[in-house]
């Protein structure tokens, strides 16, 4: 694979040792068999079910969290390699013929709102139920259970920055422009210093909690990333792997 990206005077810094750091540490997997789905459903139930009780446990079945939204979604896994754990996931759901199908579009038409005017419906896929387990992270902090390395990982960015990764994998071989959300503003506030921006849909609304209804466009949040926290940018493009052909040649023309 090449990583390199044209020239000393780039605006990216080509951090191998972050892109490595992941690798050693990580694999991402598309949840593209049942097998795999009932894992991000089963570490799913855990955060949501269990660890935030944002969903009722009693009325999912066999320890796995599901809603009418997983028939029309892609899922992402994040594992923890040395101990071969799922960690993390997400999915993206995406748009259907008929209007408003997107969980974000129909409450922002309650709200009087028309996602219309932020983005369009054949290039929107919204994230969701976007989770990395705090009990996984507890037990890798105890005594003995992991090296010393493989905790700092467990505890940094990364997982957070690898799961954004594996949803712009997604994206592009979907075609995918905008992703809408409607988030925690503590995740998007965390999202926001990795330089990952999204822009504010409306007001907060109360849904299992104050939530803020948002969006970004994916060109231009790669652009403002790899500008503001080259960092950041080289483990969620793979060094540049998913960035399309214009985004980076506007890049070069800012060197």
């Amino acid at each position: 694979m090449d990583r390199s990206l044209g020239g000393a005077a780039s605006p990216i810094k080509n951090d191998e040792c972050l892109v490595d750091r992941f690798d050693t540490y990580f694999q991402l997997v598309s949840a593209n068999s049942r097998e795999l789905i009932e894992k991000a459903l089963a570490l799913r139930y855990q955060v949501y079910c269990v660890e935030r009780q944002f969903e009722d446990p009693a009325r999912q079945h066999d320890g796995l969290e599901s809603d009418q939204y997983d028939r029309h979604a892609v899922h992402s896994l994040i594992f923890h390699r040395p101990q071969a754990e799922v960690i993390g996931t997400a999915r993206l759901i995406l748009p259907q013929a008929r209007p408003n199908s997107l969980p974000i579009q129909q409450l922002l038409k309650e709200k009087g709102l028309n996602t219309a005017d932020y983005f369009s419906n054949d290039s929107v896929a919204e994230i969701s139920r976007f989770a990395i387990s705090k009990e996984f992270r507890r037990r890798s902090g105890e005594t003995g259970s992991s090296p010393g390395a493989a905790k700092r990982e467990v505890h940094s960015n990364l997982p957070c920055l690898g799961l954004i990764q594996m949803l712009l994998r997604q994206s592009a071989e979907l075609g995918i422009d905008y992703w809408a959300a409607v988030m925690e503003p503590q995740l998007l506030r965390m999202l926001a210093a990795m330089g990952i921006r999204f822009d504010p849909v409306g007001p907060l609304v109360s849904y299992h909690g104050l939530r803020q209804p948002s969006y970004c466009h994916l060109p231009q949040m790669l652009r403002n990333l790899a500008l503001t926290r080259p960092d950041c940018w080289a483990v969620v493009t793979n060094n540049g792997e998913l960035m399309g052909a214009p985004v980076m040649a506007d890049l070069r023309r800012v060197a």
